[in-house]
């Protein structure tokens, strides 16, 4: 039986009463004590906290997307026509408000930025209240997506259009003729895009000019622009790398499947996974391939990057990470219920607070946060009792 919107269950250590579920993290890096050397990469990715689930929020309906998140709260779209925020620190309902959306909300600048019904509501972070509303003449084709300011919207009829977030005026429009298949992603002052009609596509954020198309001809999966680089998965087992000033692709990468959502860099490996059930690393600069792992189920989505391990969610109830620079597996996560969407990984959290949190399939959303043990000390006197004299 599902438990009201609202309902929290809240894990202070030891067992949770629905299930165990035990989970291991990656340790804040410690400076190594005087005398010893410099401690590797791979070394701190061995040095791990246990991660416990701290909270879980249970819901009347299901999802009717994944949630939007910010660094403090959770959105969460229901197919009941609500949108529940919840506090990501303690796991409590914040605000709950009447607004159908059949896709993951926005956030920027202390507003949430809501879809439906061919308009964009604009709501306030703490509150819920209606800022403004926008009407659009097409219905929206997928999520809203914000950066540095920029607040975008892709309809069926194929326009680009960028609203104001203060007051949801049009600044402007491009007749693109075909929506947008995926999230967008920037880099400095351009938007690059991938259409569903197979054209990759870059953008200025500024004028919302067109600076260039490049026909690709493949389904998308997701982008990634890095400062150097595009990076575009698709649907025809291919990982390609584009030059961000022009319409030119630099290197691609094979898989064995189609590429799971947008890969992810860090100043050295690009990480993709594939339907292959393979997760790969390639080098930044060439593409060439550093490292494979194979994964002991089907991706759910693209990897993340925490620290020095690339986590990775599957269709099951795991969270797999991986150690970055050498593919070897580190520790498992594990949802209370199968993954509905990837997992959000908060930044510049107190120690104690919830870092990852997950979202599942038939409506639970639970923070993970690390367990907190007492350092070890010495003791003042051996545990026992004393015999004889």
């Amino acid at each position: 039986m599902r438990v009201p919107v609202g309902r929290t269950t809240i894990y202070r250590g030891g067992k949770a009463s629905r299930a165990r579920l035990v989970a291991c993290f990656l340790a804040t890096i410690i400076s190594p004590a005087a005398g010893q050397g410099r401690v590797s990469r791979e070394d701190v990715a061995d040095r791990i906290l246990a991660l416990d689930p701290r909270w879980t929020v249970s819901f009347e309906t299901a999802p009717s997307a994944p949630a939007g998140y910010d660094q403090q709260m959770g959105y969460v779209p229901l197919k009941g026509g609500e949108l529940v925020a919840i506090d990501l620190n303690e796991g409590v309902v914040k605000w709950k408000v009447a607004l159908a959306t059949p896709l993951t909300p926005a956030t920027g600048d202390g507003f949430v930025f809501a879809a439906g019904d061919s308009a964009v509501t604009a709501l306030d972070q703490q509150s819920g209240r209606t800022v403004w509303r926008t009407p659009l003449d097409s219905p929206i084709s997928t999520p809203l997506y914000w950066d540095s300011g920029w607040l975008l919207a892709s309809t069926d009829a194929g326009d680009l259009i960028a609203l104001d977030p203060d007051d949801g005026r049009v600044l402007w429009r491009n007749a693109l003729a075909s929506p947008v298949s995926v999230a967008p992603t920037a880099s400095g002052d351009r938007l690059y895009i991938s259409l569903r009609d197979g054209r990759v596509a870059a953008i200025s954020l500024e004028s919302g000019l067109s600076l260039w198309a490049y026909p690709l001809n493949e389904s998308v999966t997701g982008v990634l622009a890095l400062e150097d680089q595009l990076l575009v998965g698709s649907r025809s087992n291919v990982l390609h790398s584009f030059e961000l000033g022009r319409a030119r692709i630099r290197w691609t990468q094979k898989a064995g499947a189609d590429i799971a959502g947008a890969p992810i860099a860090d100043d050295k490996l690009i990480y993709f996974a594939a339907f292959d059930n393979v997760l790969r690393a390639l080098d930044r600069n060439s593409g060439n391939l550093k490292w494979t792992r194979n994964l002991p189920s089907r991706p759910a989505g693209g990897p993340l990057l925490a620290d020095h391990v690339v986590l990775l969610p599957f269709v099951t109830t795991d969270i797999v990470a991986y150690v970055a620079t050498t593919g070897v597996e580190s520790f498992t996560i594990r949802a209370i219920g199968e993954l509905g969407g990837v997992p959000f990984l908060r930044e510049n959290t107190r120690p104690t607070a919830p870092r990852l949190i997950a979202m599942s399939r038939d409506g639970s959303l639970q923070g993970f946060s690390p367990r907190v043990e007492p350092p070890p000390a010495p003791l003042a006197e051996l545990p026992g009792v004393r015999v004889g004299g």
